[in-house]
């Protein structure tokens, strides 16, 4: 099923969501999924099909003309704006889809996929709170110098503030996964890893995968602990 994304502005605002799944009004966790430059998400929501758990509604936004920003992701942010904050937009929206649902972010699955995946890295730098994991692969933040770069805690304003059981920081301890290869012909190990250290900064639970050899995109193992994720939420309601 494909819709028109509300709220969302900027060259994405004729962005489309994909579902699959669960239906979202019946679905007990949500995964957001952002495909990469010249993916689709309707590829993504097929490839989903092998780490999919009975559910959880697969909610995937498309970038017009497959492209979330139009400089490499290394470059200055300013050279990819305002796609990139319209990108942002477009996953933002999907989690307001599924918390209109009645999915809270807590029981959402952020998965991004290259320059996906730098589009999911930015939206938890910039709108912050507990999600329920995120999944960033072959990517790091965008931006020039990473270790400069902070998560957004003001970001956290209106969403409700922190429980005393969530860990301090404006990630509260969300699970945050950023799996890469050594030789990424795209993404340096580099970068990955201070994605890493700035999101542990802002309290993520930050597990960094770099497997050897030269492989870009989603590997088995990677699918694998994305399926693993979702079925332990599943297993939480």
């Amino acid at each position: 099923m494909t819709r028109r994304l509300p709220g969302v502005s900027g060259p994405h605002a004729e962005a489309t969501l994909v579902t699959g799944g669960a239906p979202v009004a019946a679905a007990e966790v949500a995964v957001v999924l952002v495909h990469g430059r010249g993916g689709t998400p309707e590829g993504l929501v097929r490839l989903a099909d092998e780490f999919y758990r009975s559910g959880a509604t697969l909610l995937a936004p498309g970038a017009v003309r497959s492209t979330w920003f139009p400089a490499p992701h290394d470059a200055a942010i300013a050279a990819n704006e305002p796609a990139l904050a319209s990108a942002v937009d477009c996953v933002a929206s999907a989690v307001e889809v599924a918390r209109d649902a009645g999915v809270p972010p807590e029981r959402v699955v952020l998965v991004g996929v290259s320059q996906g995946g730098s589009v999911v890295a930015e939206y938890l730098r910039r709108r912050p709170r507990r999600f329920g994991g995120a999944f960033v692969v072959s990517a790091a933040l965008p931006g020039e110098e990473l270790d400069s770069r902070e998560v957004d805690a003001a970001a956290e304003s209106g969403e409700g503030g922190r429980s005393d059981e969530e860990p301090p920081g404006p990630l509260h301890g969300t699970p945050v996964a950023l799996d890469s290869s050594e030789d990424d012909p795209y993404v340096p190990a580099d970068r990955v890893r201070a994605t890493g250290r700035v999101f542990e900064r802002a309290g993520a639970a930050v597990e960094c995968r770099i497997d050897p050899g030269d492989g870009h995109g989603l590997s088995d193992a990677t699918m694998e602990r994305i399926g693993e994720r979702i079925g332990d939420l599943l297993d939480d309601d």
